[in-house]
């Protein structure tokens, strides 16, 4: 009996275990993970996290609705930094979108001359966002997507740093530099907006730039087309400006775009010195005329390299052009960048044929007539009374350059207070307090406006810069037998453009040009180191088959 009541039993357990098993969750995968069972600490936790993404939304949208929009870039930084993670973390792919990013390109660089940076799009109450910004941010965005899911893309922007170490380290030191003094300056809440601005329209396209005329195969002929477009167009608008005797666009600005009161009121009065100057897109004849100033040189280049008469008769007519409209804009920095140009391409021009083409007379005859050449011009300018007014300054021209001297002794005491990172970006004019007679704050001297915005250490890294792209990009171009004016020689002559526009000019409107002009000396010097590369396997070749 107890045994049939035992096997009963077991036979009740055995029958009973499908419903046992229904009732117990079952390890469907492996005995050391436990299905989650739902309950009040799960969801006190979700509705923890729901109640914070709700606080958040509604802090978010107060501060929109009520903060300046100065102010908006702080309360964006962690949206930013989200955005950034988010395309950090795409996966790698099988291609780059660089096909998007040179239009991109292409878009900013027409954007930065044709469009007035001051015209800004407005729509439902936003901030007011430029062009510019706006083609920048694009463009930043398409560049970090090609870092983060190419990883050819990233060694080819890695190679490029490796071929000139210390111009590298110079022009990476003082982007962080520029970054440091937004932190650290005395008026984070401005300065930290002028860095993001700058990021996305100058630091982008340098890298952009990098990559373009390094790995990704660009030439400089064909920047110097689209530069020369977007140029020719400024410079029919100016013609036209002149003979209005005002800004062309001034009474046809569209509802949706904005203009800044203190930048309309300075353009609505026409800037007249003995007559009209021309400023075309820019608020200043000083910008207009420093971008005329550094064109000039690739004008130059192509002029020389011209295969044909009637090609190199057009860039020589677009030469007098570039001339006549540094007039028309009266600034001395666009004529003196426009004859520096000249003296040292023609310099570089007679040193290179002399070199290249021993039996050839017009090269040493060049070369040996140069200082010759230069003294004419000197005293031209010292003695003929238009030359000298226009370069020199004198008369109406005076008083700007009585200001720049009191500006430069104003201007020492202040930088020695804060000589590590300066007072930030856009703050130095505000700390040297130069004021116009009609009580206008202004700083006109840039290398002295740059050592004030980030530091006698930001000023060294930027002009090394400089100082060291012109010296390996003349080693570069002094070994080139193959053009008669090599690509790297009109980027020097451009570098010393920007060297005597930087000494009398601090106004910013083409620092996004400069940043391609660094990007592109990187670039050719890791282009040419490939090159170099190239030939010394080809010889290598040779060689072995000479002996075979």
């Amino acid at each position: 009996m107890r045994r049939s009541k035992t096997i009963l039993g077991l036979g009740a357990l055995r029958l009973d275990a499908p419903f046992r098993a229904l009732l117990r969750p079952g390890r469907d995968v492996l005995p050391v993970y436990h299905p989650q069972r739902p309950g009040w600490s799960v969801a006190l936790r979700k509705g923890a996290l729901l109640g914070l993404i709700v606080v958040l939304a509604f802090l978010y949208g107060v501060m929109a609705a009520i903060l300046p929009p100065g102010m908006l870039v702080g309360a964006a930084a962690p949206l930013a930094l989200l955005a950034l993670l988010v395309v950090w973390a795409l996966p790698d792919a099988k291609a780059a979108p660089t096909r998007a990013l040179t239009h991109a390109f292409t878009a900013f660089v027409l954007f930065m001359i044709l469009w007035p940076n001051y015209l800004a799009v407005s729509v439902a109450g936003l901030p007011w966002i430029s062009m510019r910004r706006l083609v920048g941010l694009i463009l930043t965005a398409l560049l970090m997507i090609c870092l983060s899911t190419s990883k050819p893309f990233r060694q080819g922007m890695a190679d490029v740093f490796r071929t000139s170490p210390w111009l590298s380290r110079l022009l990476i030191g003082f982007i962080i530099i520029q970054f440091l003094a937004s932190i650290f300056s005395v008026s984070p809440g401005e300065t930290i907006g002028r860095w993001v601005n700058t990021t996305f329209t100058s630091t982008a396209v340098c890298f952009t730039t990098i990559w373009l005329f390094g790995p990704g195969g660009k030439t400089v002929p064909w920047l110097v087309n689209r530069l020369a477009i977007a140029v020719f167009v400024l410079m029919v608008i100016g013609v036209f400006e002149a003979r209005a005797q005002h800004v062309l666009w001034l009474e046809h600005i569209p509802s949706f775009l904005r203009i800044d009161d203190a930048v309309l009121s300075q353009l609505i009065q026409p800037h007249i010195r003995n007559w009209y100057r021309v400023v075309t897109t820019y608020t200043t004849p000083l910008a207009y005329g420093e971008l005329l100033a550094l064109t000039t040189p690739f004008v130059l280049y192509r002029m020389v390299n011209a295969k044909t008469w009637p090609i190199r008769l057009f860039w020589l007519a677009f030469d007098v052009f570039v001339f006549y409209s540094a007039v028309l804009s009266t600034a001395r920095l666009a004529l003196v960048g426009f004859l520096a140009a000249h003296a040292v391409f023609g310099l570089l021009w007679g040193l290179h044929r002399w070199r290249n083409a021993r039996g050839d007379l017009i090269g040493i005859s060049a070369t040996m007539m140069y200082p010759a050449v230069l003294v004419a011009l000197a005293l031209a300018v010292l003695f003929v009374p238009a030359l000298h007014v226009r370069v020199l300054g004198g008369g109406a021209a005076q008083a700007s350059t009585d200001a720049r001297s009191a500006q430069f002794h104003m201007a020492m005491p202040v930088i020695a207070r804060r000589p590590l990172l300066g007072y930030g970006p856009g703050e130095g004019g505000g700390a040297i307090n130069w004021r116009t007679p009609e009580g206008i704050l202004t700083i006109d001297l840039g290398f002295v406006a740059l050592a004030a915005d980030v530091g006698v250490f930001g000023f060294l890294a930027y002009v090394g810069v400089i100082l060291l792209s012109i010296i390996g990009l003349f080693r570069i171009g002094w070994r080139d037998f193959a053009s008669p004016f090599p690509p790297e020689f009109a980027i020097v002559v451009s570098l010393t453009v920007l060297i005597s526009t930087r000494l009398v000019l601090a106004q910013g409107d083409n620092d996004p040009l400069f940043m391609i002009l660094f990007g592109l000396s990187l670039a050719m010097l890791y282009a040419a180191r490939g090159r170099d590369a190239g030939n010394r396997v080809v010889g290598g070749t040779n060689a072995i088959g000479r002996s075979a």
